[in-house]
């Protein structure tokens, strides 16, 4: 059994390379915040001609936006009114409400993503921890997170957001009632052409996959209660051990018991 140790990450994980990632802007009045984030994130700052980079993160006047060169794809995190209703509204059979546990929990989303899932628990009453290993990811993630705070829609400190590997973070810490794990970013079943383009950007942000079955030894010996796991309805179970399960239409969500 892993014993939960308090223990902070040494580095934020590494940014993706000079040459396949850049930061750019659409025009002279964002500059300057575009060459704070190319800072922050250690990519390297283009004032035009991206064109030979894999992926662009582009600061406009309205948001960031994550941009393909190759397809011409563009990605930003936009978290509207009736997008954060439905979450609120969702119906008690809901199976991720469901999974999570009754309102008022304390959730670590430990791969977060853009974000969603995480939002999604914070509308339905609990407080939420959402970790992300890309620092891109996470920096479209927060960046959609701040305009949404902007306009009244999200509270200003839920969810908290951290970037970092969620092995080394979730022990640093407070226990959470339910750990959460979404191995299926970037998603992977058929869409439209136009959606497409967006899976091959999000596979392209993901990058390597991370040791899944670590990352849930890790939450099982964290957690209070439950870890849960989303998967495929098709797809076997992450590891052994599952004790009960909540399915949709398209993807379930399996129960995993803490071994605190």
């Amino acid at each position: 059994m892993l014993g939960c140790m308090t223990r902070l990450a040494t580095q934020a994980p590494a940014a993706p390379a000079a040459e396949s990632a850049v930061v750019t802007c659409d025009s002279p009045a964002t500059r300057a915040a575009a060459m704070a984030l190319a800072a922050a994130l250690a990519l390297p700052f283009r004032e035009a001609g991206w064109s030979d980079a894999v992926l662009a993160l582009v600061q406009t006047a309205d948001g960031l936006e994550l941009r393909d060169a190759a397809s011409g794809a563009r990605l930003r995190v936009d978290y509207t009114a009736a997008e954060l209703q439905r979450f609120r509204a969702g119906s008690g059979r809901d199976p991720f409400r469901r999974a999570l546990g009754p309102g008022g929990r304390r959730v670590i989303d430990a791969t977060a993503g853009l974000g969603r899932d995480a939002v999604h628990a914070v509308m339905l009453g609990h407080r939420v921890v959402a970790i992300e290993r890309n620092p891109m990811a996470s920096a479209l993630a927060r960046d959609g997170l701040a305009r949404a705070r902007a306009a009244g829609r999200l509270p200003y400190d839920n969810p908290q957001w951290h970037t970092g590997d969620a092995r080394e973070l979730i022990p640093a810490f407070a226990a959470a009632d339910t750990i959460y794990l979404d191995p299926l970013f970037p998603p992977k079943r058929k869409k439209s052409a136009a959606t497409r383009k967006e899976m091959r950007l999000l596979r392209l942000l993901a990058g390597p996959e991370q040791n899944e079955l670590e990352l849930l030894e890790v939450a099982r010996a964290c957690a209070r209660e439950r870890v849960v796991v989303k998967r495929p309805l098709d797809a076997p179970p992450l590891a052994p051990g599952c004790i009960a399960t909540y399915a949709g239409k398209l993807v379930r969500y399996d129960l995993y018991r803490a071994r605190r």
